[in-house]
């Protein structure tokens, strides 16, 4: 049976044949490996004109691949980057590099563990503000909440926002689904477990206050409660205190 660097070598040959570089991603050469796990490919290409995404399947692998040159590169790393959370830059530092023709492809393994190993950029005051003023409105809903239904919907939305506050203060990454529980374990363990266990009693056996009691103390570890005499400017297409992404 192929190893997935040779099912990745083989894709990328087979529909990409003038790329310059291909690395792939960490995930399915590592002890995380499930049976759902896909073949993450970056790839550098000039025809056709990056960057682009495709979605298809190869030697019974789900593939993902993200074609860049090293322009698009950068700008898509900048601006993940400055929401804090950058999977092409995970992807390239934790992976393993395919092929490389131009020294593009080594370029972006140095330059991605570099910016992924100093870590995102720190919460200002302000966003810190936003944070809270998301977690303590997502409480007080919480709180008052008599739909058990409705209860579920934002204890759950609630368990994500909290979690991101936790990553976001600390300095660590952001992430989504299975990383954003694998980074606020590897940060704050404690806080995790305690805001994992808590959910699932709400979930059980629909006892929304121990739940409740695990988020408001991660809020008072960070400034607490935040709610009347916030004030932002008004933004289209959004609420008050609801992140730009």
């Amino acid at each position: 049976m192929s190893t997935p660097q040779d099912s990745a070598r083989s894709y990328v040959v087979a529909h990409h044949p003038t790329a310059l570089a291909a690395i792939l991603g960490g995930g399915a050469t590592s002890a995380r490996r499930t049976s759902t796990s896909d073949l993450d490919i970056v790839v550098f290409v000039s025809d056709p004109p990056p960057p682009f995404r495709v979605t298809d399947e190869h030697d019974g692998w789900p593939v993902e691949l993200f074609a860049h040159t090293r322009e698009t590169f950068v700008s898509f790393v900048d601006r993940e980057v400055a929401l804090r959370g950058s999977p092409l830059l995970h992807m390239c530092a934790e992976g393993t590099l395919l092929f490389d023709h131009s020294g593009i492809g080594e370029w972006a393994r140095t330059t991605s563990r570099e910016r992924f190993a100093e870590g995102p950029p720190p919460l200002s005051p302000t966003e810190l503000e936003d944070a809270r003023y998301r977690v303590t409105d997502l409480l007080d809903d919480l709180a008052g909440a008599t739909d058990p239904d409705e209860r579920l919907l934002i204890a759950n939305r609630l368990l994500t926002t909290v979690a991101e506050l936790v990553l976001s203060v600390r300095g660590s990454w952001l992430g989504t689904g299975k990383w954003l529980l694998r980074r606020l374990r590897e940060v704050d363990p404690v806080a995790c477990a305690s805001l994992l266990s808590t959910y699932r009693a709400l979930v059980a056996s629909d006892a929304p206050e121990a739940f409740h009691r695990a988020v408001s103390d991660v809020l008072d570890s960070v400034g607490g409660r935040l709610l009347v005499g916030y004030r932002r400017p008004p933004a289209s297409g959004r609420e008050p205190g609801q992140p730009v992404a």
